[in-house]
């Protein structure tokens, strides 16, 4: 069976020449040998276009469960050779993720960059452009939604087996669990967790690592304070349907390693060498080809080398995500018909609902302090890095392997009445557990971390989860090789505003419980002159930055809902043999990080795909 690269990485102090060496497996093959050939027209049973989180879900099972013939398009490669210790290895996972223009790495990034936000400001959205996607570069939080999140996604879209006690099966069927391992020590403090909601058996079949670093952030034992102070409650975990409380994150680790578990390393290691699936490498889908109404094909370039085409027996499915999913159909003939139109697209079934009412969480930074603890820049002096890197190598140990906090929180504001009356009815259809802020406790700090200065800090972040605002994206071009246009729409609307300053305020107060030789000094930013909504509020627009939860660009829903793209099985309404399976086909952006949310509806709707092949 082939095996991941760089199941093991080789550290040096300088950060720069840090690099991995591929591990080799017993056969002497590194990932097996069913690579496409470029420039090569071929056949499959199915065609998936997108390698990353979801897409590698797909691939994997299909391959897993029959004896059907798969090609599995990316536009990137491995991002272990690609990024190397930058993906792997969680402490660098803020690298390359930032807002600003230079903070992308073209070997797995899209360059996309959004429409001027409210700031003014052209963003840097960071996607993954690499076998895993998005999950090979995440910051790895791993967490299930609300339970009436799940309800509303099923009345949503009509179908009651997306509703919590349906979908449970599938969130438990990608991953296993890795407890309290031995390198996370007593005296560093055991994470709570509700064992209740996990198969601990674990298999083959459950091939995604979900564990808790091998270290404690420092400044995380102070979190419960920290969030009790502004009456929130240790709940066991986020993995039970309850998000309103604090409590311990998970994350897409492997605990026997400390190192990133994504789709690639987990899903797709153990589906590459199957004769099943065969992987195009640096491939880009320029469009679908369709057949009176029925998607057959998909025309494919390697950059630079001369177009060739993919055929699909039975269905063609997109999995490029939520930016590029939408601009796929688009420009294949199947969006909003005035844009068609205007770039002399054949309009192969009109449906307005692509590339709109996207939804996203908003990161909006929050209330920074000099603290007294090791934070996120004291590891990267030389003498810290090299035990770092020590321990890392060890035994899977160590401050490499944590993202520089442990514990989040969730508030969902029960009591809304300090909000205006606008902003409350603007909240009023989303469900009562469903939360409207997340926070966290962390040691590292994007905003003065670029100053350059040696000193450690700590910021309890803020993410709007149940933002108001909606994006959109469309296309530019009717060649798939120029970039989309995407919009988000960050704070755009009052509702979100109100919210935002509503959290610093809760945030600042929570502060407060953290000890005063452990938080140094006055607040550093926004600092302690600014104070009114309107400061906040500036404040808060002049440092709004992704968090990468974008979906809902080809939103399923029910047939008579006009904006919708996809049914309760992901299949493209008007035409056939064509599903979108990824973020882009949520109906909405659950509350939280999407990355469990992902992998469980990749697992519910390939279901579904096998299904109907084995039934044929």
């Amino acid at each position: 069976m082939a095996v991941r690269i760089g199941t093991i990485v080789t550290l040096l102090s300088s950060i720069s020449s840090a690099v991995i060496v591929p591990q080799l497996s017993g056969s002497g093959h590194i990932t097996g040998t069913n690579f496409g050939i470029p420039g090569r027209n071929a056949t499959y049973d199915y065609v998936i276009v997108g390698g990353g989180t979801a897409g590698s879900v797909v691939a994997a099972r299909l391959t897993e469960h029959s004896n059907a013939s798969v090609a599995l398009i990316e536009a990137g490669a491995f991002y272990e050779l690609s990024n190397g210790n930058w993906s792997q290895i969680p402490y660098w996972s803020e690298q390359w993720v930032g807002a600003e223009p230079d903070e992308w790495q073209p070997l797995i990034d899209w360059g996309l960059f959004t429409e001027p936000q409210i700031n003014g400001k052209r963003i840097h959205y960071a996607q993954g452009k690499n076998l895993g996607g998005s999950s090979g570069r995440n910051q790895m939080m791993y967490h299930r939604p609300s339970e009436g999140s799940l309800q509303a996604w099923a009345d949503h879209v009509g179908d009651q087996s997306w509703n919590w006690a349906n979908m449970t099966k599938y969130y438990e069927r990608s991953m296993t669990l890795t407890p309290n391992i031995a390198n996370r020590t007593a005296e560093n403090g055991s994470a709570v967790y509700d064992a209740g909601a996990y198969t601990t058996s674990g298999s083959n079949s459950q091939p995604l690592h979900v564990s808790y670093p091998n270290y404690i952030n420092p400044l995380s034992q102070y979190a419960a304070a920290a969030f009790s102070a502004i009456g929130l409650k240790q709940i066991p975990g986020f993995a039970s349907g309850i998000l309103d409380g604090f409590g311990w994150w998970q994350f897409t680790i492997d605990g026997r390693t400390g190192l990133r578990s994504s789709a690639e390393s987990s899903f797709l290691s153990e589906a590459l060498s199957r004769r099943g699936l065969t992987t195009y490498l640096n491939a880009q889908a320029r469009n679908i080809i369709f057949e009176n109404g029925t998607a057959i094909a998909v025309n494919v370039t390697n950059y630079g080398m001369r177009p060739f085409t993919i055929s699909a027996r039975n269905e063609v499915i997109v999995s490029a995500g939520a930016w590029h999913s939408p601009q796929l159909l688009m420009v294949s003939g199947i969006g909003p018909r005035a844009t068609l139109v205007e770039f002399d697209i054949d309009v192969v079934k009109d449906l307005p609902g692509v590339g709109q009412s996207m939804w996203d969480s908003t990161n909006i930074g929050g209330p920074v302090f000099e603290i007294s603890q090791p934070g996120y820049t004291y590891w990267q002096q030389a003498g810290p890095m090299a035990e770092a890197e020590a321990q890392l190598l060890a035994n899977g140990s160590g401050p490499l392997t944590n993202i520089g906090l442990d514990i989040g929180a969730w508030e969902t504001f029960p009591d809304r009445s300090d909000f205006s009356a606008a902003t409350q009815q603007a909240l009023s259809d989303i469900p009562a557990d469903w939360p409207l802020i997340e926070n966290s406790l962390t040691s590292s700090s994007r905003v003065l971390e670029s100053s350059g200065s040696n000193k450690q800090y700590g910021v309890i972040g803020c993410i709007l989860i149940a933002a108001t605002s909606r994006g959109n994206m469309t296309i530019q071009s009717a060649d798939n090789m120029v970039p989309p246009v995407i919009d988000p729409g960050w704070l755009r609307e009052a509702s979100d505003q109100e919210v935002a300053v509503e959290a610093y305020r809760k945030a600042r107060k929570a502060w407060q419980a953290v000890p005063e030789d452990i938080r140094i000094g006055q607040e550093v930013s926004p600092g302690v002159n600014v104070t009114t909504d309107a400061q906040l509020l500036d404040y808060i627009k002049q440092h709004i930055a992704p968090i990468h939860h974008a979906s809902s660009s080809c939103a399923m829903g029910k047939s008579d809902n006009p904006m919708a793209v996809v049914d309760s099985k992901g299949k493209v309404f008007g035409v056939q043999r064509l599903r979108v399976i990824d973020s882009s086909s949520f109906p909405f952006t659950p509350p939280g990080h999407t990355q469990a949310v992902t992998y469980a509806h990749a697992e519910k709707l390939v279901e579904d795909v096998l299904n109907v092949h084995l039934a044929a």
